[in-house]
């Protein structure tokens, strides 16, 4: 009996093509790789550390992954209309640069109901400088101040009453005006502990700045100098993070070099990949093309996508619900602790290696400059202190409101919230807020809250303890040199003194020898020579003894008074008859 021929079925398409399918966006199913081929991961993680890297899309679950590139505003608009499936139940969309991808904000902005304010904030143009009339520095709003000052303090000096009134109404419309047009790059820069956290219904947003342990080119500007011996050395760099509603994670970050277009010398691309560490090591993270094995340091191994039990392979198809809730939660919390950097500024050790230094400077000689080096540390130190410190606020102001989604199949599945604090009282308003943190991210919060406080300020507090100690030592030091200067001063004046003293009964004896009383010379050679030696010896004799009742016999280091001295002889005295009746 002839059998039908076998007819050939098509392989299952995934749920995520067919929802990429669904946006109806022309290609976009297309754009789309998959994130677990090694093919993919490789040619992406070239492409996150380009130059010219734009911005990136990752929907990935417990069992897919997918990613692409140089989204474009319509693309972004069907992704963010359309339901995403269950599988996929977190998106991370990175931003570098959005100063240039405006377009693209913006329509994030829009699905997401950021104020107005925030997005006017987030497509802020790139630091540029402020005109300044008396000095050609950069666009630090205190040097316009401080030169908008001197130039007022000059024209008040003038004898025209009405030009300095003038003179001075207009520098105030001048710092009014720099005032009303500042940028939000130049508050930042000029206040590096700023920050942010905005809630809405359906986001939550942190802004901060980083300090990435880059060395920084040395300024040639007098002013620009003495600002940089104030500040850490570091590339101080703005983030946006924002956890919004259906497991979505946007991460937005200041364009480190504005105006090149990825053209950047060798500094600068080694600059921007210590910049970009933490982003590519969450990257990698995600991708399960990723082999661990060959991760030098276990910091380096995030739980965001891969569990323990994945390890085993019968256990990969158990689905764990937490996972899935927890995956843009701890997403969120590992974009925020970067750990490379926090570690590298806290213990490179640079400030407690050259309180070192100066402290063994200050005790061969001590100068007037290590207090102006020691200022110049403090400076630092206390910018470093106030940067923590505005982490540490900022994770209060998120643990404020200790709220988790309940278990839910996928990021669109109708959800409550409830409390996991039940000392927290949140009003109705708190409760409409759908971009919540789990209870993962929660404990690392507050654990890293406690690794700020133990790791961070308080070592440099102790910095800062130890610059104070090194000011009055250094001052103390001084103190001492210019007592030695004294004493030594003192004992010049005193040896001087003495010989001046020796030589007195000499001259009056030679007077008296000189004077003839006589028509006869009664004296000889011979008895003027025993008398001088006479007198000196017995001048030598008197000084000596004086000078050890005194106490001040050449080569003491101190000396002492004859009550002392009286007191010390006794003691001795006192000391050798117990030691002779023993």
């Amino acid at each position: 009996m002839a059998h039908p021929p076998a007819t050939q079925t098509s392989p299952p398409v995934p749920s995520a093509i067919k929802y990429y399918v669904g946006t109806e966006v022309p290609g976009l199913a297309q754009r789309f790789k998959n994130f677990d081929e090694k093919r993919v991961f490789g040619e992406y993680e070239d492409y996150v550390k380009s130059t010219v890297a734009g911005n990136f899309v990752i929907d990935f679950g417990k069992d897919d992954a997918w990613v692409t590139s140089s989204l474009k505003r319509h693309e972004c608009i069907g992704l963010l209309e359309n339901k995403r499936p269950a599988p996929l139940s977190t998106r991370w969309i990175n931003i570098w640069a959005p100063n240039t991808q405006k377009e693209l904000v913006e329509t994030l902005a829009a699905h997401y109901e950021f104020s107005p304010r925030l997005l006017a904030l987030m497509c802020s143009d790139p630091l540029t400088p402020l005109p300044i009339n008396t000095v050609q520095s950069r666009s630090r709003l205190r040097n316009s101040w401080r030169a908008s000052s001197r130039k007022s303090h000059d024209t008040h000096a003038s004898e025209d009453a009405e030009g300095d009134i003038a003179l001075a109404n207009q520098d105030h419309d001048q710092r009014k005006d720099q005032v009303l047009n500042m940028n939000h790059y130049q508050i930042v820069d000029d206040v590096w502990h700023y920050s942010s956290v905005d809630w809405g219904q359906k986001y939550l947003c942190l802004g901060y700045n980083s300090l990435h342990s880059v060395p920084r080119i040395e300024a040639t500007n007098p002013e620009d100098v003495l600002d940089q011996k104030d500040l850490p050395d570091g590339k101080r760099l703005w983030t946006w993070l924002i956890l919004g509603d259906e497991g979505t994670v946007m991460s937005i970050h200041e364009d480190p070099y504005p105006g090149q277009r990825g053209i950047l010398n060798v500094h600068q691309q080694d600059a921007l990949r210590t910049i970009r560490r933490n982003q590519l090591n969450v990257f990698r993270q995600i991708s399960h093309a990723n082999d661990t094995s060959f991760d030098h340091s276990p910091l380096s191994i995030l739980p965001i996508r891969r569990r323990l039990q994945d390890l085993n392979k019968a256990n990969l198809k158990s689905a764990d619900p937490a996972q899935s809730i927890d995956a843009p939660s701890l997403l969120f919390y590992y974009l925020f602790d970067d750990w490379y950097t926090t570690y590298g500024l806290v213990t490179r050790k640079q400030y407690g290696a050259e309180l070192g230094q100066l402290r063994r400077w200050m005790l061969e000689k001590a100068e007037l400059e290590h207090i102006n080096r020691l200022h110049h540390i403090g400076r630092q130190l206390a910018v470093l202190k106030r940067i923590y410190q505005s982490y540490g606020l900022i994770i209060d102001r998120v643990l404020e409101r200790k709220m988790a989604v309940t278990p839910r199949v996928g990021p669109n599945t109708a959800h409550d919230t409830h409390i996991l604090d039940p000392a927290v009282n949140t009003t109705s308003a708190d409760n409409n807020l759908r971009a919540s943190l789990s209870t993962a991210a929660i404990v690392r919060f507050e654990r890293l809250k406690d690794r700020i406080n133990l790791y961070a300020t308080s070592e440099i507090q102790e910095c800062i303890d130890q610059k104070e100690a090194l000011v009055m030592m250094n001052f103390n030091l001084m103190a001492i040199k210019q007592s030695n200067y004294v004493e030594r001063l003192t004992r010049i004046t005193i040896l001087l003194a003495k010989v001046t003293i020796l030589f007195l009964p000499v001259s009056l004896m030679t007077a008296y020898f000189s004077v003839q009383l006589d028509e006869d010379n009664i004296y000889s050679y011979k008895t003027y020579w025993t008398c001088f030696g006479v007198i000196m010896g017995l001048s030598i004799l008197l000084l000596v003894v004086f000078g050890m009742v005194s106490g001040t016999v050449e080569g003491t280091a101190i000396y002492k008074s004859l009550s002392r001295s009286f007191l010390d002889a006794c003691a001795r005295a006192l000391g050798r008859r117990k030691r002779k009746a023993k």
